[in-house]
């Protein structure tokens, strides 16, 4: 993406982001995860200072769960959102520090078998997540664990022309700008590979044909189409641009999410091979439907991303849930 030159005013979350991506990066040491423990317990804080994100969050909740909780309930699942999004965020400031011991002190995956069989067919694999969880750590682990891994995704900062037409959001200024560079900088130390969606596609179809990983997000917001799907009981734009990969290449399709137990590593859940047919939208439906089991069991490691998500609906014509977009931009990708 392009450097914006829309400039926000520097404020204290600018800041407190600022001190906590930037500084206490350096003072953390990656060889003591009982430091790091004792630090997850100040997510109260932000859950505290967060009180219209909780707001939309619960409304996001109950459009898609409706009375399957009370009051109560959809008060702790809240709660555990943003637990989850605390101590998300202080693991990855580790990567760049983790190797291969030390990393499975951060997370920890079941059913990697299911990767290892998707990977003797020899066609590679299209590794597809939600935005929930420790996800950056997830790809650390892949990487420091030999599992050859391309990320398909949206880095740097948005077009010139969009942030003018929406600085509330995307505004950017020095702070804010230092805290991206650093994230940037400690994703590169990964042994991971990061491509964008202004590079060519090739790249992905080269990777797995050398049978490697392409990891992307099937939640994501990039992409020049989209599907109206249901997803958690909403109609939901999705991209249909991994499942024609994996359609066109022969690749198989594992599904994974990521969740943060109150205590001990993270999980990375790993899910059966979805074999490639020649439907796109079959294979679609197949992850969908795996995806939802998982975010319907932890429901709380999705909440931010429906927050993001719901904070961010009026920039696009491709809002993740159509129900509260602010025009009808987004029935343009509804068949006719």
């Amino acid at each position: 993406m392009s450097t914006s030159a829309t400039k926000a005013p520097i404020g204290f979350a600018d800041i407190a982001r600022w001190g906590f991506w930037v500084p206490l990066r350096r003072t953390l040491p990656v060889g003591a995860p009982h430091i790091i423990r004792q630090l997850y317990r100040a997510w109260h804080v932000q859950h505290l200072v967060a009180r219209q994100g909780r707001d939309l969050m619960l409304d996001e909740f109950q459009r898609c769960f409706a009375d399957a909780y009370s009051e109560k309930g959809y008060q702790g699942i809240i709660r555990d959102a943003y637990r989850a999004s605390w101590r998300v965020h202080l693991d990855e400031l580790l990567l760049g520090k983790v190797d291969a011991t030390s990393v499975d002190h951060y997370i920890q995956f079941n059913g990697i078998a299911h990767l290892q069989s998707a990977l003797e067919r020899g066609k590679g694999v299209v590794w597809l997540y939600p935005h929930a969880g420790p996800v950056m750590m997830m790809m650390a682990w892949l990487g420091l664990h030999e599992f050859p891994y391309t990320q398909y995704a949206a880095r740097g900062l948005a077009p010139e022309d969009v942030a003018k037409d929406h600085p509330e959001l995307l505004a950017s200024n020095t702070l804010r700008e230092a805290v991206r560079l650093a994230r940037e900088e400690n994703e590169d130390r990964l042994p991971v590979n990061f491509v964008t969606l202004e590079q060519s596609a090739r790249t992905l179809y080269r990777c797995l044909a050398a049978n490697e990983l392409v990891g992307i997000a099937f939640d994501g917001r990039i992409g020049n189409k989209w599907v109206p799907t249901s997803f958690l009981g909403r109609q939901s734009l999705l991209n249909p641009g991994p499942y024609r990969l994996a359609a066109s290449t022969g690749a198989a399709i594992v599904p994974a999410f990521c969740h943060t137990p109150a205590s001990g590593p993270a999980i990375c859940e790993v899910g059966a091979p979805i074999l490639p047919t020649t439907d796109p939208m079959s294979l679609m439906e197949q992850v969908v439907a795996v995806q939802e089991a998982w975010i319907r069991r932890w429901p709380e490691e999705y909440g931010i991303w429906m927050l993001h998500a719901r904070t961010r609906n009026r920039i696009d014509d491709h809002p993740l849930f159509v129900d509260h977009a602010e025009d009808d931009r987004w029935k343009r990708w509804v068949p006719q």
